[in-house]
Order: structure tokens, then sequence, then C-alpha cells
């Protein structure tokens, strides 16, 4: 496996789509920037539902802008898996295909709970050989603008 990012514990709050503020631990994979609620984290870690992985945008502030991702426990249970499903894979032509592939990524629970405890700064993340090119069946876009047929009459 390869490191391909880090995340790490620092303490700032960010706005969420309620305009609360949540605090995160930052998440940076290949260059893009990722958040994952603390509480979350804290009860995936306890056993719970998986944490949600989004995405982190900055204006005048950082802020959360829309699920990436989930997290979830190992079936070892020794790390922690991401799931980024947003992201779209390439065609042997350079080419941008329609349809959306999975990465995954892992990163060890005990590094974690180092980072969540205060103990480390930062854990690394590393990716899954072989799953990066997954693909996925998604629907297309979809549009929500409504289409009144307009008879021409003049």
């Amino acid at each position: 496996m390869e490191n391909v990012g880090y995340i790490l514990m620092d303490r700032s709050k960010v706005l969420d789509g309620d305009g609360n503020e949540e605090e995160i631990l930052s998440l940076s994979l290949r260059g893009r920037r990722f958040g994952i609620r603390a509480p979350e984290l804290a009860a995936l870690l306890e056993g719970g539902d998986p944490a949600r992985v989004e995405r982190l945008s900055r204006n005048w502030r950082c802020y959360l802008d829309g699920v990436e991702g989930v997290a979830e426990l190992s079936r070892s249970g020794k790390a922690v898996n991401l799931e980024l499903f947003g992201s779209r894979s390439l065609e042997p032509s350079g080419l941008r295909s329609p349809e959306l592939s999975s990465e995954w990524y892992t990163v060890s629970l005990r590094a974690l709970r180092a980072v969540l405890s205060g103990e480390s700064r930062y854990a690394m993340v590393a990716g899954v050989p072989g799953e990066r090119g997954r693909v996925i069946p998604r629907r297309g876009p979809t549009t929500y603008q409504l289409r009144i047929p307009v008879s021409a009459t003049s």
C-alpha cells in the first residue's frame, strides 16, 4: 500500500449545511481536502454507524460542501476504511467517462485513536491497491427543471 495522504485534528470549526459549527478531522488525499465530523468518527470507533466523508470548501470560512464518501470499520477491526464514491474514472483515451468509480483508502485504527485523543497530530492514509478502478453503476445527472409544453401561436 502507498501513503497517499493524511488525516489530522486541527481543532478548527467549520460550518455545516445548516450553518452550525462542527469540529472535524481534516482529511487530505491526493491534493483534495475532505472533512469527517469528530462526533461521527468517535461514534464509529465505538462500534456505531459509518461516518460521512464530506468535501471541504472555503469561501470566507471553511464549510462542509456535500457528502463524498463514507468511513467504516474494517472487517478485522484494526483499521478504518474510507470509500470515496464521487470521482470520475478516466478512459484509456484520457477522457472522463460518465460512470463514477469508487476509490478506497485505509487508516490504522491505533493511529486514528491517537489523533482523536491528542497523542499524535496526524495519521497517514494509505490507498488500497486494485480498488481504484472499480466502476459503480449510477444514474445520469437529473434535472429538476419543469418542462412546460408551449404551443407556438401568433
